[in-house]
Parts: structure tokens; C-alpha cells; sequence
């Protein structure tokens, strides 16, 4: 009899140290199963120092094996609950501070265990009894002995409680599994509880840890087939439950184990989804009527009708266990619908149709505006023409006329000069008041210093004083600012601003190269216009620059400057300055808004004019 109690206990070590060593190896330390492994460890060292204790025949050895075995008692319970918590997704509560708090009690439970031959604290009596021929270690509980044992109750009650709520989860993959485990752990837990309070077969032998070790068997069995360290009730009401898309678990044999709330909505009907054979629920795109098999990581496009309205869905598959590849214990099937997406995407396609006949349509009008201004300024020419010959004529036929129809005449004169310049702008218009097409990214600086090499600007100064990337067809751009130079050059260097206000131009061509850094323009600026830039005052105090939440771009020039009740007109055909054709800032204008930005004339900083362009992306 006592040969065949050792050896049960020493196969219950070896085997519990088997089954805990495979638990620790396979899983990393925040999993479940690692902390099952660690009970599974203290039950196999309790079954080992029991064996110690049924082979010593002193009361020296005997007690220190019994000694040493409540080192796996006392700290056995709190690995149970340290299980129980991570496996039902509580592992905030089983901090490292609060298991070294709840560890006080056993490590004075070990104090008083390892010292007592010299107080009564855990044991009021120690001796040695002799059954069967062989002598047994006799101890009678001291009142500390009283304290471990309902404190190491209480956590084994509350460990136990986690896994009975666990085990009422409406899931029936999750109620099985904790079923079986709790009906394997509450075994060993009555086998010792009938142990302490007197039911003893074999008195001389606890038979909590061969218990322990016996239902340990299964457990790993349960553990490798539901592959407890993945496959466990983590977050289930918190993530699973509520996830808008349809989920699915998929048994290996193509049968659903859950369903998420969504999919029961989509998928279920008035039925339960948990236990029917996949193919039936799911769309026939993902089985073609045969057993379900759907390629892992696989996304599928499918159908699906959802309250009498046929919605879309992309349906993916994927292992539950990546890493155990084709031996996955099954798989996990998603439904994401895209039903508003392919009907946003099937709206733009059409809004994109309709965008693109309408810039067809666009682009032949532009084309039909630039043959006409084309034709237009061509049949201009030839009355131009016979118009100046007969002004010719008449100024010969009439010398020494009086100054009053020699005036009237240089006037007739300077209107040829105006429609000719007229009819030269017209086709450059109607190029520029299209569109812009294929815009690009371009640096205002370098686009600017191209500019400023193509435009003759005598000995201006050109100062860029900050750039940035716009978005832009950049030959259109450096013409809007090469006539925005231009006019700096043609229109900056008057010796007065009562000349503008005259109607008569700033300073001639001719003057220019001898007055460019005279008393009009010196120095052009160009710069960014920032969204927190204040913003700039002009000579009407209730009317100032664009708002400082407008980003843009300036160019400005340090010259007598725009009048304010001119700036109204400047940009507009035909309005110019002083003796120009007026058209080199209503083509600027014509650029920047067909660019989709805004243009406003503004006091410089030093009292010029600047032109701001702003709204730019």
C-alpha cells in the first residue's frame, strides 16, 4: 500500500512538472495559460516535497519536506487567481503591487512554517506516529495555521467565482470551456477542503496535489484543443460584442461557434447563428452551395439582403492562430460593408463624367472665343490700316490748318494707336481667360526671378523676402508676374502722385532709363502672405486687405503708389494707369482667378503700390 501511494504522488510530480513545463514554454507571461502553468508548477513541487516526506523515517526530514511543500501551498492560491483574472480579461486587477500586497500573508505563513520548532504560532503540537511499521509526521494546527488556511480560501473562492461567472457567458464556446474548467479545478479544491476537515483515506496523505495532478491531465487536453492561449473570452463584451461589422467564428469543421451581435442582425434572422453550418448563412459568392471554404486572408466582394435592401460587403478570413498556419483551431470571417462607399464612389464617377463634358464643352468654347478674337483682331487691321493712311492724307492736305484741328487730329491719331493695341491684346485675352490646366508645384522665388530676367527693369532691385510652393501652370504665373514688373517699371518712377491722379502716365519708357532710381520705383519686393498676418490699411480707414486667414502671395514696389479711387478700376480692360493700353493687370487679373485665387491692390510698406494675391491653396 505505501509503495503504491509514493509512486501515485512521484507520476503525479513528474507528470504536473511535464504539463506545467509545456504550458510555460509554448506562451509568453501575460497569457493565461502561462499562469496556469505556474499553478500547475506548485501543485508538481507539492506533489514532489510530499513524496520527500513519504520516504524520510525521521521526524527531522519529515518535517522539513512538509516544511518545504507549503512553500507551493500557500503560494498556490494566489496563482490560481492570477489565472482566473487574466482569463477573464481582468489582468488590471492583478497588478505587480497588489500581488506583492496579497503575498504578505504566505510569506509570514512560510516565517512561522520554517520556525517552528521554536513557537506554537502554526503548530501547537509536532510528533511522530507509527502506522503501518512506518513512522508519519503527526502535527496538530496552531492558530496561525487557521489564518492561512481561510485566507488561502478566500482566494481560491474569489478565483473560482471569475470562472463561474465565465462559465454563465451566454456564448456556448466560452460556457463549455469554462465548464470543463471549473469542473476539473473544483475538484482538487473539495478534495482538500474533505481533507482538513477530517474525510482521510489514507490518513497519512493529503491528497490535494494527486488530485491537482490528475485533473491536470485533462486540462492540458482542453487547454491543446480549444487552444485556450488564443481562443479565450478576452474583452468579449467590451470588443467583440460591439463591433459594428459582422463577425464570425468558424469552427475547423466549418460550423459557426459565435457570432457577434451584428452579425446575428444581419446574418440570423430569428434564429441563433451559434452551431449552424457556415454555408448556410453566409452569402453563396463565399461557398457556391459547397461546405465553406473560404481561402485564408482571402477578401471577397459579396451580397447580402439587410431589411429588404441588397447591401455590399467585403467578406475576409483569417486564422485565429496565424502562427499554427493550416493547424489553426479555425478561423475568423469579417463582413465589412462597403455599400456607401460604391455608392460615394459610383456618385463621383458620374460627378466626374459630368465634370468632364462640361470641360469639354469648356475647352471648345475656349477655343471657338480664341479663333473669334483671333478673327476680330484680324479684320481689324485692315480699317486700322486704311484709317491711319487716310489721316495721312488729310494731315498733308491740310498744313498750316489752325492748332484746334491739328489737336483734334493727334487726338483722332492716338484712338488708331488704342484699337491697335486692342486688337493686338485681343487673341493674349482670350487665351488667358481660360481655365488653368494640369497646375503643378512651383517655388514663387524661382518662378519670380524667371520673371524678373524676361522683363527689361533698367536698375530696379528685385528683393524676394520669402517663398513657398504653389500649386500652379507655372508660364502662366511668371507672366502675371512679369507684367505685374512690367508695370512697375511703366507706371513707378512719376516724380508725383498728382500726375496719376492727372489720368497722365507715371513716367514714360524713355524715361524710365534715365529715372528708375529717382524719385519713383527703386526697389520691387516680393513675399508670402501669411494666415496671421494682420491685416494691411489702405487710405480709407473702413477698408482694408484681404482677411488674415487668407493665405497668398504680394508683389510691391516702393513708388508714389495706386490712388485709392482708382484701384477699383486698374484691373479691369482698358483702365490703365497713365497713357498704357490698360491691359497688363486685367490679364494678371484673368491669371489669378483663373487660377481660382483673388487679387486686391493695397498700400505697400513703403507706400508704393502692392498687388496681394491670396486664397491660394
Amino acid at each position: 500500500m505505501y509503495s503504491y501511494v509514493t509512486f501515485s504522488v512521484l507520476l503525479s510530480a513528474i507528470v504536473g512538472t511535464s504539463v506545467a513545463v509545456w504550458l510555460l514554454v509554448r506562451n509568453e507571461s501575460g497569457r493565461p495559460a502561462f499562469a496556469f502553468g505556474l499553478f500547475m508548477l506548485t501543485m508538481a513541487v507539492w506533489s514532489a516535497t510530499h513524496v520527500g516526506a513519504l520516504m524520510s523515517e525521521t521526524v527531522h526530514w519529515q518535517l522539513r519536506f512538509t516544511q518545504l511543500s507549503y512553500v507551493s501551498v500557500v503560494f498556490a492560491p494566489i496563482t490560481w487567481l492570477v489565472f482566473a483574472l487574466r482569463y477573464t480579461d481582468r489582468s488590471e486587477w492583478g497588478s505587480g503591487r497588489r500581488i506583492a500586497l496579497l503575498s504578505v500573508v504566505p510569506v509570514l505563513t512560510l516565517g512561522f512554517v520554517f520556525t517552528a520548532r521554536h513557537h506554537s504560532l502554526f503548530y501547537s503540537s509536532i510528533s511522530l506516529i507509527e502506522v503501518g511499521g512506518r513512522p508519519f509526521l503527526e502535527t496538530e494546527p496552531g492558530p496561525w495555521h487557521a489564518v492561512n488556511v481561510a485566507y488561502s480560501y478566500t482566494l481560491l473562492l474569489i478565483g473560482t467565482g471569475l470562472l463561474v461567472d465565465a462559465a454563465l457567458t451566454n456564448n456556448r464556446l466560452y460556457r463549455r470551456q469554462s465548464a470543463v474548467l471549473l469542473t476539473c479545478a473544483l475538484t482538487p479544491w473539495l478534495v482538500n477542503g474533505a481533507y482538513h476537515i477530517g474525510v482521510r483515506p489514507v490518513p497519512e496523505i493529503d491528497p490535494t496535489p494527486l488530485a491537482f495532478t490528475l485533473v491536470g491531465i485533462p486540462l492540458a487536453a482542453l487547454v491543446l484543443r480549444t487552444d485556450l492561449t488564443t481562443f479565450v473570452p478576452i474583452a468579449h463584451e467590451r470588443v467583440f460584442q460591439t463591433l459594428d461589422d459582422p463577425v464570425l467564428v468558424i469552427s475547423p469543421d466549418d460550423r459557426i461557434l459565435e457570432a457577434n451581435a451584428s452579425a446575428q442582425s444581419v446574418l440570423g434572422a430569428d434564429r441563433p447563428l451559434e452551431g449552424v453550418a457556415a454555408e448556410a448563412v453566409l452569402p453563396a459568392e463565399l461557398s457556391d452551395g459547397e461546405p465553406f471554404h473560404l481561402p485564408l486572408e482571402a477578401t471577397i466582394s459579396c451580397s447580402i439582403p439587410v431589411d429588404g435592401e441588397t447591401r455590399r460587403f467585403l467578406a475576409q478570413c483569417r486564422a485565429i492562430a496565424p502562427e499554427r498556419a493550416a493547424d489553426s483551431q479555425g478561423a475568423i470571417v469579417s463582413l465589412t460593408d462597403i455599400t456607401v462607399h460604391l455608392n460615394q464612389r459610383d456618385a463621383l464617377a458620374a460627378k466626374n463624367d459630368a465634370l468632364e463634358t462640361q470641360t469639354a464643352k469648356l475647352e471648345l468654347k475656349n477655343e471657338q472665343l480664341e479663333r473669334l478674337a483671333s478673327v476680330v483682331s484680324h479684320d481689324l487691321a485692315t480699317p486700322l490700316a486704311t484709317g491711319e493712311s487716310l489721316l495721312q492724307l488729310v494731315r498733308a492736305d491740310l498744313e498750316g490748318t489752325d492748332p484746334e484741328l491739328e489737336q483734334l487730329l493727334d487726338e483722332l491719331e492716338t484712338v488708331h494707336d488704342r484699337l491697335r493695341e486692342f486688337s493686338a491684346a485681343l487673341p493674349e485675352l482670350a487665351r488667358e481667360s481660360t481655365d488653368v490646366e494640369s497646375p503643378i508645384e512651383c517655388d514663387l522665388e524661382t518662378v519670380a526671378e524667371a520673371a524678373w530676367n524676361v522683363v527689361d527693369t533698367y536698375d530696379l532691385t528685385l528683393v524676394v523676402e520669402s517663398t513657398r510652393t504653389v500649386r500652379a501652370d507655372p508660364r502662366r504665373l511668371q507672366q502675371a508676374f512679369e507684367n505685374l514688373f512690367q508695370n512697375c517699371v511703366e507706371h513707378g518712377s512719376a516724380s508725383s502722385r498728382s500726375q496719376v491722379d492727372d489720368g497722365i502716365e507715371r513716367g514714360s519708357t524713355s524715361s524710365q532709363r534715365g529715372d528708375a532710381t529717382g524719385n519713383g520705383v527703386t526697389t520691387v519686393r516680393v513675399g508670402t502672405l501669411e494666415a496671421d498676418d494682420a491685416p494691411r490699411a489702405t487710405e480709407r480707414p473702413d477698408t482694408t486687405s484681404p482677411l488674415p486667414d487668407r493665405v497668398g502671395f504680394y508683389v510691391e514696389d516702393d513708388g508714389p503708389g495706386i490712388p485709392f479711387e482708382r484701384r477699383e478700376y486698374v484691373l479691369r480692360f482698358g483702365v490703365s494707369t497713365g497713357s498704357g493700353s490698360g491691359y497688363g493687370l486685367a490679364i494678371v487679373r484673368t491669371i489669378v482667378e483663373a487660377h481660382g485665387w483673388s487679387l486686391a491692390v493695397v498700400d505697400s510698406s513703403q507706400g508704393g503700390a502692392r498687388f496681394e494675391v491670396f486664397d491660394v491653396e
